[in-house]
């Protein structure tokens, strides 16, 4: 017999039994539904390349619908390049302007990277159901994304441009310079100059290109900064005595090297050095060209003096190396040319020559100092100027002595433009010597050190023998160019022999066919 509880708790089991049932079927369901949607979605998204953008999507203002991403990039260059064509017109605060192109500034795309690799990933990467609805929307020609870009340029890119058109306009700063004025120094103050803020400027750029729509010939007004000159007053305070002056006449010289004597002297003076500082008088002064205000004049080179840029320099560097003598600031590197020079005693010259031959010289005071150049009425003149700590009752002086004469028995022949016959002596060569600087101090008037400052040797040159080699015949011109390659000059006289010889033989047989 059973009980009547016993029926109920039976009954109340299988109804949960079913309830469960009940459950799990709809859970898989559920599941089934979620896995066929998710199936869907996939399938949907498995047709798309992801390496390719899908339809209806712009960078910017370029549509780069079905374009991978290098694709991408270049379309999007190449409406950059488009834009880059544009003018921006620059102007000063006092309306001067200039103009330049967005591409002559360095225009760029800074987020172009970020931008194509969203513009790929768009429909593929996140939730399914996003991807799938905007799949979707593509396949009906409903999609339109636009990822934006940013035009710019850079302070690195446009700061040659900026200042290569506007630096003209501007003030430039004017060196503190030291003179002569009653036997004291006077200093002459500095003037600050302007020039372009690249910053605010390249920032006022980028406010008006960031968009991509700057319409063609833009005004940009350009931000200016004062700034100081390289020499202030306050850097020639206190170093105004004149410690060492030597000048020199290069007058007579001609045209170019009178041009080249005043450039090179320009170049030096108003160099500022600090204690310690080593300055080289060629670095000063090069590079020898046009556009640094040299010219072609005499110099020597192998013994012989020829036609060269920057003739005269050596001028320069011999007159500042007498002034730095009397200052006695410490030279660290003199040579003397080739052969002697006529605008100072021997070895008290200081040659340059293509990086070979160089002045050099080191500020060896606790002090700063100053060189000052002036030029004339054909005097170049190198004044030092500094801090004086000598006692007043030393001076110096330098005394050149001769050591002994250099001759030469050689003899150079050279080729002329004259006729072949023509043989005449063009100069008589020049003398060597041996020569050496000695540096002689005074106490009170009196002698109290001999000191050798330098040993000085100049070569001889031969005599100069000119041989002329024009000739209606080539071969004749060719023989007698090639007799004065041999420098001998039997064999040059034995030439001319032959070719006037030659000559004369044809003069007859032409003067008898004539009778």
């Amino acid at each position: 017999m059973t009980r009547p509880g016993t029926r109920k708790r039976q009954k109340k089991a299988v109804y949960s039994k079913k309830t469960v049932l009940l459950i799990a079927g709809l859970v898989l369901c559920a599941c089934a539904v979620i896995i066929g949607i998710n199936v869907m979605f996939y399938r949907t998204i498995s047709k798309y390349d992801p390496d390719i953008i899908i339809s209806g999507v712009k960078i910017g203002e370029t549509d780069v619908s079905g374009m991978n991403m290098d694709q991408a990039k270049e379309a999007v260059m190449q409406a950059a390049q488009d834009y880059s064509a544009r003018k921006l017109i620059l102007t000063l605060e006092d309306g001067q302007q200039a103009e330049a192109t967005l591409g002559e500034l360095g225009i760029s795309v800074p987020d172009l990277e970020s931008a194509v690799k969203k513009a790929v990933d768009y429909g593929k990467e996140g939730s399914m159901a996003t991807c799938y609805k905007i799949l979707k929307s593509a396949e009906k020609g409903e999609n339109n994304k636009v990822f934006p870009i940013t035009f710019a340029v850079t302070e690195e890119s446009a700061a040659s441009v900026l200042n290569e058109r506007l630096g003209g306009f501007l003030p430039q700063p004017e060196n503190a310079k030291m003179t002569q004025s009653d036997g004291a120094g006077v200093v002459t103050e500095d003037v600050p100059g302007k020039r372009v803020d690249v910053k605010k400027t390249v920032e006022s750029i980028n406010h008006e290109i960031v968009d991509g729509k700057t319409p063609d010939g833009e005004v940009v007004v350009v931000d200016t900064e004062e700034y100081e000159a390289d020499i202030t007053a306050a850097d020639l305070e206190g170093i105004t005595d004149l410690l060492g002056t030597y000048s020199t006449y290069y007058g007579e010289s001609d045209s170019g090297r009178k041009m080249n004597v005043e450039s090179g002297a320009a170049h030096i003076g108003g160099t500022l050095m600090g204690p310690g500082e080593e300055v080289s008088a060629d670095k000063l002064m090069a590079p020898y060209t046009e556009e640094n205000g040299y010219g072609m004049a005499a110099s020597y080179e192998n013994r012989q003096v020829v036609e060269s840029m920057g003739g005269g320099i050596c001028q320069v560097s011999t007159t500042l190396y007498n002034a730095l003598l009397l200052a006695e600031l410490e030279i660290t590197e003199r040579y003397a040319h080739s052969m002697q020079v006529s605008y100072v005693e021997p070895s008290m010259d200081a040659a340059i020559a293509d990086d070979v031959k160089d002045l050099k010289f080191r500020n060896n005071m606790e002090t700063a100092v100053y060189i000052e150049s002036v030029c004339s009425e054909g005097t170049l003149t190198f004044n030092i100027y500094g801090k004086e700590t000598r006692p007043e009752n030393r001076t110096i002086e330098y005394i050149s002595e001769e050591l002994g004469i250099v001759e030469s028995e050689e003899t150079l022949y050279v080729a002329t433009e004259e006729a072949i016959g023509t043989m005449y002596t063009q100069n008589n060569g020049k003398t060597g010597l041996e020569a050496q600087l000695w540096k002689v101090a005074y106490e009170d008037g009196e002698e109290v050190s001999r000191d050798t400052v330098n040993y000085s040797y100049y070569m001889a040159s031969g005599k100069t023998i000119a041989v002329g080699t024009f000739s209606d015949n080539a071969e004749d011109s060719a023989k007698i160019n090639a007799a004065i390659e041999t420098q001998n000059e039997d064999t040059i006289k034995a030439v001319i022999e032959e070719i006037q010889n030659s000559e004369s033989g044809e003069n007859s047989e032409s003067s008898g066919d004539g009778e």
